[in-house]
């Protein structure tokens, strides 16, 4: 789960607990310097680790969170986008959610051709997905 001041509390750490409690080993990761991260609403979240020292060979998963400008910032991270477009490529799961979809995966080209969902108002940022505005 990758981490930018500004992210959504809920969508983030939620997120992180149910997985953890399923017993899937979850690594939060700061695109930011350091790992000490602000959420949306104040929030302060100590990630296990930063994006420039970490190694994702082993990763089945990704995920980003919304949140502003948490997933801009998510989505302007050259090590991210490096980290997404290697997962596009080998076809391996990525999540995103709310603004994610669009600021993230859309911006990097990730979703041509694919159905996608984001947050309303940010579906001008997804590149070559088909629009649905579901609700997931």
């Amino acid at each position: 789960m990758f981490f930018a001041d500004g992210f959504e509390e809920i969508e983030a750490l939620a997120t992180v607990d149910i997985l953890r409690r399923a017993g899937v080993n979850v690594v939060m990761t700061s695109v930011t310097d350091g790992e000490i991260v602000k959420g949306a609403h104040g929030v302060q979240v100590f990630c296990d680790q930063n994006i420039e020292n970490a190694d994702f060979y082993d990763a089945d998963l990704i995920c980003m969170p919304g949140g502003l400008p948490g997933a801009d910032t998510l989505g302007q991270s050259k090590d991210l986008k490096r980290l997404v477009l290697q997962f596009a490529a080998e076809g391996k799961p990525m999540g995103a959610i709310c603004a994610a979809p669009a600021m993230v995966l859309g911006r990097h080209g990730v979703l041509e051709g694919k159905r996608a969902t984001c947050y309303p108002g940010c579906e001008g940022m997804m590149t070559g997905a088909t629009y649905t505005a579901a609700v997931v």
